[in-house]
Formats: C-alpha cells, structure tokens, sequence
C-alpha cells in the first residue's frame, strides 16, 4: 500500500487467497437460488399445519403447537423456538427436527415438495430474457439547488467533489411528472467507454423521503464511477458513499482524484468487473462495503450482508491476481462516517469530547 495509508486506516486489511479457502472447496449447492428462496419464503406455520401439526394462540410473536410441550412457530414464519434446550431455528432445521429429514437435502426437498435437481431427470425450459431497451434519462430540472444542499449539507460532501461529477454529467437534480405531481430527486449516472448514458440511479434529495428507484433498462454493470489516475480502485455500493470517501480523504489532504472509485448501486461486484476491462493499470482493489452490524438474515438470524460480500469479493478478485484489500467503515457506511466525524470535530474543538474524535481520526489518512 501507499505511505500515506499505512495503519491509517481502522479496519482496512489485506485479504489473500487462502483467507477462505476452506469456505471456497465447498461442493455445490445442489438447488437453484430460486429454489432457495421458495424455501426461506415458505411460511413455517403453514408449513407445520400441512403435516399435522395443530397449533394454538401464543403470544403477541408466537403461536404454540399443541402437544409438542414448549414448541412455538414465530407468527412471522420464518423460524421456531424450543423451550425445552431453549433451541431456535430456521424452517429447515424444523423439517430436520420435527419431520424426520435426515439432512440438509432432505429437509430442502420436503418443503419444495420436490427431489435436488441432480437427481431428477425434469427439465424446464429456459425462459428467454427479453432484451434490454435503451436508457432514457429524465429531464434535468432549471436548477440543481436542491441537489446540491442535500449532497453538500445534509450528506456533508465536499462541494468541490460535487461539482466536479455535476460538470461530468454525473450527477443532476432530475424532475419528473406523475398523476399531477411534479418530483424532483437526484441522479446519478453511470456511462459507457463511448460516453452514453447505461445507467441512472434516482433519490430523493432529502432525509425524510427514502425514495430511491433506477430509471428502467438501467443497466447495473456500468455503475457511477469517479475515474483516477492511480493503480488502485475503491468499491462502494452506494455513489454517496463513494464522494463521502473522497471527502474523507480531501479532509486529511490526500488528492481525492489519485484513485478511481467505483459505485454498484447494489451488493454486488458487477459494475467493478467492467470497470477492470477498460482500467488494465489498476492492480489494487480496497472493498468499501457498509459494516451491517445490524443486518439480519431472512430467519432474523445476525448477518452482516456488506462485510459478507467484501470477503466473498476480495477473494474472487484475488484469484485472478489482483491485490486486494478490505477497508471497514466505523459506523454504518463511509457517509455515516463523514457526518460523524464532521460532528464530532465540530464539537470537540474546545470541548472534552476531542479525544474521541481524535479516536475516530485515526481511521483516515
């Protein structure tokens, strides 16, 4: 890594290829996702009443099934709880619990109703994906004020680094026209190596709306990107997490235009990959997923999606090379992170609260 990065960064670590190895020679699922996703849908009550199981009023969370002692399904559906032993689980631990499934396959195939598909001979007919229409993009409005108050103070970005990508075409204030209303929201726009527009992202340009939607035939691969000149690249999800960085950086005097960054609007590593074929100099990857310490799977079981992806992507990347690197933000995401650290340092001036402010700085160069 650069000087100026090193041990600057909290949470900002190397990845290798044999960080997961273990994880990665796993065999392969022998259902589709969309299989897998019928089953963490199927609904556990209805599930258990459809074999038998007869269940009684609970409490406000649970329905209690009878003549099974302290076995209760979540009125949610998506998981039980044993007093005895106190164990909870998903609906295919309950298949493997209390319906007599053997093991993981098992249990998968008697909520689907059906057998894995490596073992049955059925064979369903591929649905052919329509083809993707041209992108429209939606008008610009007179002015982009409301735009950029929001990026600049509500969301804290440096204004120079939100008028650079609104002199790109990168960003603008987009107005449109439903039953009678008129919004206005911010767009954030991905291009092609021929400058044409593939990909607008829209949202409100307020804290109180969470309106976010992509303009259709969007397509994802071609993601918002902050182009550099180094032989590194930064991975965001979102395009305010990726000028939030920028900003993070402006702030401790590091040139926010050395390095590319590199937006996916999603979890995902898509728009990266394309990026990596026009950009062949890039030879260092850093991962800026968000640090979901709250996120919870479809059970409600803990799961931090972003940081789960970081690592699933870092090691893909570094297989093919690249070296890689996963840098975590403190709080939820780089633009919490930039609001914190604006508050704190504002506070903190004069006041007792500079040592941890100071805390906080160390994780930026």
């Amino acid at each position: 890594m650069k000087n100026h990065f090193a041990g600057a960064f909290s949470g900002f670590r190397e990845v290798t290829v044999t960080d997961r190895q273990t994880a990665m020679r796993r065999r392969p699922m022998p259902f589709t996702e969309e299989q897998m996703k019928q089953v963490f849908d199927t609904n556990i009550i209805d599930f258990a009443v459809s074999h038998g199981f007869e269940v009684e009023k609970g409490d406000r969370n649970t329905v209690h099934v009878k003549h099974s002692g302290g076995l209760y399904l979540f009125r949610h559906g998506r998981g039980y709880y044993q007093f005895a032993g106190e164990k909870r689980g998903n609906i295919i631990q309950f298949a493997q619990e209390y319906l007599g499934a053997t093991d993981f396959k098992s249990a998968v195939e008697m909520i689907l109703g059906c057998r894995a598909y490596g073992q049955t001979e059925h064979y369903v007919t591929p649905v052919e994906k329509k083809p993707r229409g041209e992108l429209v993009l939606p008008p610009k409005d007179k002015d982009f004020n409301r735009t950029i108050a929001y990026l600049t103070r509500t969301r804290g970005i440096d204004s120079e680094i939100v008028y650079a990508m609104i002199n790109q075409n990168k960003i603008y204030q987009a107005v449109t026209q439903k039953n009678g209303y008129t919004f206005r929201n911010c767009a954030f726009v991905g291009y092609d190596g021929e400058g044409k527009p593939r990909y607008c992202a829209l949202r409100s340009p307020s804290s109180d709306r969470k309106f976010r939607q992509d303009m259709e035939n969007s397509d994802k691969t071609y993601g918002f990107c902050m182009e550099g000149r180094s032989d590194r690249v930064y991975e965001f999800e979102a395009p305010i997490d990726a000028m939030s960085h920028a900003t993070l950086c402006k702030l401790y005097g590091i040139d926010w235009r050395e390095d590319h960054r590199v937006a996916e609007g999603c979890l995902s590593d898509k728009a990266l990959s394309r990026y990596l074929k026009n950009h062949p100099e890039i030879r260092e990857i850093v991962f800026c997923y968000d640090n979901d310490v709250d996120g919870k799977d479809a059970n409600g079981q803990p799961r931090n999606h972003g940081q789960i992806q970081a690592n699933q992507s870092a090691e893909a990347f570094a297989k093919t090379g690249y070296k890689v690197f996963i840098q975590t933000p403190q709080t939820k995401d780089f633009n919490e992170d930039l609001l914190t650290f604006r508050e704190m340092s504002a506070r903190s001036r004069d006041g007792p609260e500079r040592a941890e402010a100071e805390e906080l700085e160390t994780a930026y160069p």
